[in-house]
């Protein structure tokens, strides 16, 4: 631990100038919030990790919130999940430094590989016996995340949009910054025997950032006190562009992003269309980035969680009969094989584990039509704002 210390102590002064120079770049504004989004970027990748073409909604989600008139941006970290975090780190390259656009970096390497070492595991084969492991998940982005909020005399929101392993390395090993953690805003969870899917469809997704990190998952909200917030599947997944609607944005008056965006998003409404038998493209991240910028236009209580153990059938897989996952069962789709436990979240649990703040809703229909409709604009532009279009 000793050593981290050190480093995080080298790395002060250079990162005192750096946010110095965030602030400069500011927007004008004095209480603007600072926010480090922790994410798994993709957008244009295709055939890595998963297979077909990668998630988009990442890229449109920091493009929002870097563009908000009351935000800066320190930087975004890239975690491994919706593809290997090598591509995803070209990727967020190629989008938020080498094409113009309100923020335009730093980007930082995140997590290669999911949470998978615990701190008490030990190696016994050494000449002296017992031997430690290294903390394999300490790496550029979250050295950086640490001497952030180290240094920073504001408190920080982190904007997690992909596997929280990152954020759990932090917990594991720099739990002396932890306390600048203004807000966690998580996208995840879902409501007790909820099966997600839309209701156009019979398509169940995963609920994909719990499943890519499960371990992640639990260190954070069973080992920290961060102050922590769900943007869970019933209001991630209330929202959708019409695949016209992004296509819109390779107009040439659009900005240079929103085109770039748009052309790398062509592959992924595709596969969509034939999945769901719509020409749409979800939304999922970007509405975690709204609430980042705007949570009054959200429903949220406070509730409890609990993480439900999936029964086990034959080969191996999560797909027992009388199984407590939601989804699960003899019949279940293949997706769901790497979903060994699930998150739910409801304030039925309150007592049961720590209070955290579930987003639930839109506050009214009008703004979630107006999220679907103005956002587009913002892309568009590509210049900073600070109300949706009506």
């Amino acid at each position: 631990m000793h050593k981290y210390r050190l480093l995080l102590a080298v790395l002060i002064i250079p990162l005192f100038f750096t946010l110095y120079s965030c602030s400069n770049d500011s927007k004008g504004n004095d209480i603007q919030k600072r926010v480090i989004a922790s994410t798994d970027i993709a957008a244009g990748l295709i055939n890595g990790a998963r297979g077909g073409a990668a998630d988009t909604d990442d890229s449109y989600a920091v493009e929002l919130i870097s563009s908000y008139v009351d935000t800066i941006m320190l930087g975004a970290v890239v975690v491994r999940g919706n593809d290997s975090q090598p591509p995803e780190v070209f990727a967020a390259n190629q989008t938020f430094i080498e094409t113009p656009g309100v923020w335009n970096g730093p980007i930082f390497a995140g997590g290669i590989i999911p949470l998978a070492v615990p701190e008490d595991v030990i190696w016994t084969g050494g000449v002296d016996g017992d031997e430690s492991l290294p903390e394999l998940c300490i790496n550029d982005g979250v050295i950086e995340i640490a001497a952030l909020l180290a240094e920073s005399e504001e408190k920080i929101t982190i904007m997690a949009i992909g596997p929280l392993t990152d954020i759990a390395c932090l917990v594991l090993n720099f739990p002396e910054v932890l306390d600048k953690i203004e807000e966690l805003v998580f996208l995840g969870g879902r409501a007790p025997d909820q099966v997600l899917k839309y209701p156009f469809s019979d398509v169940i997704f995963t609920d994909f950032n719990i499943a890519q990190d499960l371990r992640a998952t639990q260190v954070v909200l069973e080992q920290s006190s961060i102050p922590f917030t769900f943007i869970n599947f019933s209001v991630s997944s209330s929202t959708l562009y019409a695949g016209d609607q992004i296509s819109s944005l390779q107009n040439p008056g659009c900005s240079q992003r929103a085109q770039l965006l748009s052309r790398a998003s062509e592959q992924r409404i595709a596969e969509l269309t034939e999945l769901l038998g719509m020409n749409i493209m979800d939304t999922f991240d970007i509405n975690a980035a709204y609430y980042v910028a705007k949570p009054e236009m959200f429903i949220c209580e406070e509730a409890g969680f609990e993480f439900v153990e999936c029964a086990i059938g034959t080969p191996g897989v999560y797909n027992g009969a009388d199984n407590p996952c939601a989804g699960h069962g003899p019949d279940q789709p293949s997706d769901l094989n790497n979903e060994s436990e699930q998150l739910w979240v409801d304030p039925i649990y309150i007592g049961e584990s720590r209070t955290v703040n579930s987003c639930i809703s839109y506050v009214n229909q009008e703004e979630l039509e107006r999220f679907e409709t103005g956002t587009i604009e913002i892309f568009c532009d590509g210049e900073v704002w600070t109300e949706l279009p009506e």
